[in-house]
């Protein structure tokens, strides 16, 4: 479970411009549970990838710059989405990286979590995803076929 201050703050911020005086209709109308939307708001706790997505389309915002990795809050959001395993795949191919197991190598994440991904058809957590889209120079919402933008962050 990550713990981000800075995500906490840009979360507070974007979440007190919506119209609606609770949280738990906030969360409602960005289409998160409440104990996530309770966890990010007064914690910081970065909530699993799905739910900052979420979050990210109803801001019409960057995952990077939800989680503070950007102060950057341009999105340009891409017209044919891709989903994750699509990019990942094509990202090893364009560097010529034959297996998910070099894949792991390079990477340095553990295979496994890999091989997981894969057979559970389950996104990564928001770290092994910044991660991955360090190593390929690409943003993470290029990575999660959010965007057809491939500018890392700045």
């Amino acid at each position: 479970m990550a713990i981000s201050k800075e995500f906490q703050k840009r979360f507070i911020e974007l979440t007190n411009d919506i119209d609606v005086k609770s949280k738990d209709k906030k969360a409602e109308v960005i289409g998160i549970n409440r104990s996530t939307f309770s966890n990010a708001f007064n914690y910081g706790i970065v909530p699993k990838t799905p739910s900052l997505i979420r979050i990210a389309d109803y801001f019409n915002i960057s995952v990077d710059y939800l989680i503070a990795n950007t102060n950057e809050d341009y999105f340009d959001r891409s017209t044919h989405p891709k989903n994750f395993f699509v990019r990942l795949e094509e990202l090893r191919i364009e560097h010529n990286i034959k297996t998910r197991y070099e894949l792991a190598q390079k990477l340095l994440i553990h295979r496994n979590n890999i091989a997981q991904w894969y057979k559970l058809d389950c996104l990564p957590l928001i770290d092994d995803l910044i991660i991955i889209a360090s190593y390929f120079n690409v943003s993470v919402d290029y990575l999660l076929g959010r965007t057809d933008d491939r500018t890392p962050l700045k």
